[in-house]
């Protein structure tokens, strides 16, 4: 299964990357992007099973970026990254068909968990 890893932080995307063990899970990471717009043309182009996706990124806020993934016909699954607790984005992550919405800083047990759900 192939993974992308969305965030404006390249830390965290560097992070994201080594914090799990992709291929003893089944993933291989097929791409990084560094902001909304980035994100869609990648899901797009890639056709990713998983997409780790920050909430607030440039160009394009994640769940615009995950809503129109959906309207283009890309069913793969998401979980969202955030720094914000906010009810809303809970709320609007499950229109969007999310799998997981976790809170930086990211719980390495607790991000493997939730790819592990989606993968099995």
């Amino acid at each position: 299964m192939k993974v992308l890893i969305a965030d404006d932080e390249p830390d965290v995307r560097l992070g994201l990357e080594t914090i799990v063990s992709w291929q003893s899970l089944g993933f291989s990471v097929c791409g990084e992007a560094a902001n909304g717009t980035e994100c869609l043309e990648k899901i797009l182009a890639l056709q990713p099973d998983l997409v780790l996706l920050d909430i607030r990124m440039p160009k394009m806020h994640g769940l615009a970026c995950a809503k129109e993934a959906r309207a283009m016909g890309w069913n793969g699954k998401i979980i969202i990254l955030s720094g914000y607790s906010d009810f809303q984005y809970a709320k609007d992550a499950i229109t969007c068909g999310v799998e997981s919405y976790l809170l930086k800083p990211i719980d390495e047990e607790e991000l493997e968990d939730a790819v592990c759900t989606v993968r099995d």
